[in-house]
């Protein structure tokens, strides 16, 4: 099957797009000691694509992490994972962002006790409901609509305007166009275009992102529960047993190990462990 004019103007502009948002996100990871990882090679995982496997034991190729501690020859602990997606028309926005939940959501469930950002930087036509839907499902969205991919493009001489009526002709002709390899020099200065005219959505992602990442420990609670459980299977014996204690049972041992952590942006960690060296590792992990 012959593939569509408009699916291959569509791909390049999608890639130019995710080059065009590896910019700030880099320059946010230099800036805060964060390893950022895209496709390409790694030392430390195998082949150009970023895969991480979810609470379920499935695998998922993700577009951005970035991670604490990591380096080319190390995974670190994730801190964020952004998702893109570049789409012209709504019609596909809806199953789009139920995509990208559903890799991230079952990700970061692996990764809850540490609490991840959650990010989708999109581009093209997307509904306002899809957007919410992202939004709601605690996602912080940049959105970047088409007619500023456009206005840049135009504002250099390049057409990248189409819609459902444009002829596959007249797109052709436009991939041809902007495609050429003596067009690179013109691609920079539309990034460069891009990345000002979209900076104050820009700036407040990265903010966002910043203050999430950049969280500091406001305190750590730790409940250690000590005891013997008792199964009680009526009402009112349990209330007599309850109202009856008075003080440790004999033979009491620890139970588990309740931590709850408090950050600076308000966000709260609440988890059980069973035994001290997991919260040691716990602890250690989140320092």
């Amino acid at each position: 099957m012959a593939t569509s004019q408009s699916h291959t103007l569509g791909e390049f502009l999608g890639t130019f797009f995710e080059n065009l948002m590896k910019k700030p996100v880099r320059e946010f990871a230099a800036a805060n000691g964060l390893y950022f990882d895209c496709f390409g090679e790694r030392k430390a995982r195998k082949g150009k694509k970023v895969t991480w496997t979810d609470i379920h034991g499935s695998k998922h190729d993700l577009d951005f992490v970035l991670e604490k501690g990591g380096t080319d020859n190390a995974v670190g602990e994730p801190v964020a994972f952004i998702e893109l997606a570049w789409r012209r028309y709504t019609k596909h926005s809806k199953n789009k962002v139920q995509e990208i939940s559903g890799a991230v959501n079952p990700i970061c469930q692996r990764y809850e006790a540490t609490n991840p950002f959650k990010g989708a930087i999109l581009s093209g036509q997307f509904t306002e409901n899809s957007l919410n839907q992202l939004k709601n499902d605690d996602f912080h969205v940049l959105y970047i609509p088409f007619d500023k991919f456009v206005q840049a493009f135009r504002k250099h001489g390049l057409d990248v305007y189409f819609d459902e009526n444009t002829s596959e002709m007249e797109l052709e002709r436009k991939y041809a166009e902007v495609s050429k390899e003596s067009n690179r020099p013109i691609l920079d200065d539309v990034c460069a275009d891009l990345l000002k005219s979209c900076r104050d959505e820009i700036r407040q992602f990265v903010s966002e992102l910043s203050f999430a990442c950049n969280r500091r420990i406001r305190s750590v609670s730790l409940l250690p529960l000590h005891g013997v459980r008792v199964e009680i299977p009526d009402i009112d014996k349990a209330i007599s047993y309850v109202a009856g204690y008075s003080g440790l049972p004999e033979g009491h041992r620890l139970e588990c190990i309740e931590v709850i952590v408090k950050y600076s942006n308000d966000s709260v960690i609440q988890c059980q462990f069973m035994e001290k060296r997991e919260v040691i590792d716990f602890l250690n992990r989140i320092r």
